[in-house]
This record gives structure tokens, sequence and C-alpha cells, in this order.
């Protein structure tokens, strides 16, 4: 049975997976080795590894994506919704399979510098990066931003919404918040983005331009939620909220470091044996189920007949 319901897990990623790239039987053989490293169960890897190629994720790459986002979940949230986050960020901002471990390093940090969990921002952050993207506003200075929001008190939904706003007005060239910067520093947010300027440094020059006065920087803004971010982000200051994001772009292992702390319990060990059970169980299964498969077609044209 345990075969049975693996084999039809990976029939499902066959469906979509480019073969030629990867065979079914060496992404089923990668599957299951993550799935023994990460404790997770063989089937969810399967249906991690098909969210992954259905969100464009190569072939070749999907198992170990798989692997890489199971490792963000580690307790934080769900396989699934570590691969739609990844996926998403990957995608918006032109990225490779290979840059998810640093993506999820980036929640980490966020997770343990804000106050916020993995689960809340994969909830939230999908929804402002493409927006961020756009602006090229990249997912450190996004992330950066949630972790100053969630610090201050803001909840990580709120916080995804101000985002949202506040970003969309400092990208529209109509807008009086974009008309300010423009005048203050001849560049739109777009080119001040690109040429490596933070959101806080950002938040600086508006700063700056109404000096310093907190009552007319809010009323720079056309939204209530987009001036109640961004002022959040001015109070914190350049000076904290680049430290943050220092942070964020020396997060290497971030994942792997929270990984291991989460997988060094006694129930991680537990679930761990249990899920190296039931792979054995699968491993005998593969050997048996041709001969079942063909009682079965034996019995059902008997019966049919």
């Amino acid at each position: 049975e345990a075969a049975a319901q693996f084999e039809t897990s990976t029939a499902m990623v066959a469906t979509i997976a480019d073969t030629s790239q990867k065979s079914l039987s060496d992404i089923s053989k990668e599957v299951r080795t993550y799935s023994n490293e990460t404790g997770e169960a063989a089937s969810d890897m399967a249906e991690a590894t098909y969210q992954a190629i259905s969100a464009s994720v190569n072939t070749a790459d999907a198992a170990s994506f798989a692997g890489t986002a199971t490792k963000l979940a580690g307790g934080f949230t769900s396989a699934t919704t570590a691969v739609d986050v990844l996926t998403k960020a990957i995608n918006a901002y032109g990225l490779a399979a290979s840059d998810a471990t640093q993506l999820s390093d980036y929640l980490i940090t966020t997770q343990n510098l804000g106050k916020t969990s993995v689960d809340q921002l994969a909830q939230s952050v999908g929804k402002v990066i493409p927006l961020a993207s756009a602006y090229n506003v990249q997912m450190d200075n996004l992330s950066s931003a949630y972790a100053v929001l969630t610090a201050n008190g803001i909840a990580t939904a709120e916080s995804g919404t101000y985002l949202k706003s506040m970003l969309n007005e400092l990208g529209d060239t109509g807008s009086g918040v974009s008309e300010v910067l423009l005048n203050s520093t001849g560049k739109t947010f777009a080119q001040l983005m690109e040429q490596g300027y933070s959101l806080g440094d950002v938040m600086a020059m508006l700063g700056n331009a109404v000096d310093g006065d907190s009552t007319a920087f809010n009323a720079l803004w056309n939204s209530t939620e987009a001036g109640i971010g961004a002022l959040s982000l001015f109070n914190a200051g350049a000076d904290k909220y680049n430290s943050v994001l220092e942070s964020m772009r020396t997060s290497a292992g971030a994942t792997e470091k929270a990984y291991s702390t989460m997988a060094d319990t006694t129930d991680k060990s537990k679930q761990r044996m249990e899920n190296a059970f039931n792979n054995l169980k699968i491993s005998v299964g593969d050997v048996l189920s041709p001969a079942l498969t063909q009682v079965y077609e034996g019995f059902t044209n008997a019966f049919a007949g």
C-alpha cells in the first residue's frame, strides 16, 4: 500500500516532468533521498516536487528545490507553502532555482529579526513581490522592510498591505511623493533602487525634503496605508534599516541553522524513524508491485467476464 501510494504521487509528477532532463526513476530516488534526510513523507516530497515543476522550476532541479523548501518549512510552515513563496520570488526576480537557499535564508532572518513567522510571511510577501520586483526592490530589501515593520509592532498581513501601497505610490511617477523624490534627487524611485539605495535611504531622502517633520512627511502620501508604513520605516531611521539589511545580506546558512535546531528534537527523531521505516516499506513494495498488479488485473478481467 505504501508503494502504491508513492507510485501515485510520482505518477502525478510524471504528468508534467520533462524526463529528457531527468528520468522519473531518478526523480523518484532523489525524492526518497530528501525524504529520508528531512523526515518528511515521500508522498509529501513528491507533491512539493510537482508544485515546483508546475511553477516553472526545471525538472532537473525540482526535487532539490523541494528539499530546500522542506528545510524552510521545517516546523515553520508547510512544504507546499514554502515552495509557493520561493517560486513566486524566483519567477518575479528572474532568479535560478539554485537561489532558493538564499531566498530561504532571507525569510528565516526576517522571522528572527522581526515579530513574524515564516508561515505568516509566506502568506503575505507573495502579494508584494510582483510590485517590488517591478521597481527594482530586491528580496533582501523587501525582507528588511518586513522585519522592521513587524518589529515595530505592525502585524505581518498589515505590513504587506502598507508596503504594497507605499511601493505603488513611490513607483507611480504621477504621485505626489514620487514628484518630491524626483525633485530632491533627480531620480525616480526605481532608478534609486537600481543604483543600490535601500528603502531606508529613500525614507531618509523624503524626510530631508520636509526637514524631518513627521507630520509633513506623513502628508506626502495619498493613502493612509502607505503613510503608516512609510512613517514607521522613517521613524526607525536609515541606520537601523540598513543594519537589518546588512544582516539579510550576511544571512547565508540561516535556513540550515534553523532546520538543524528544529530537527534536533525527540519528536523530529521519532518522525524520521517512522518515515525511514515507511520508505523501507515503499522499497519492498516496489519489488512486489509488478506481481500484485498482475493479480489485480487478473481479478478485474475475471469479474468483468
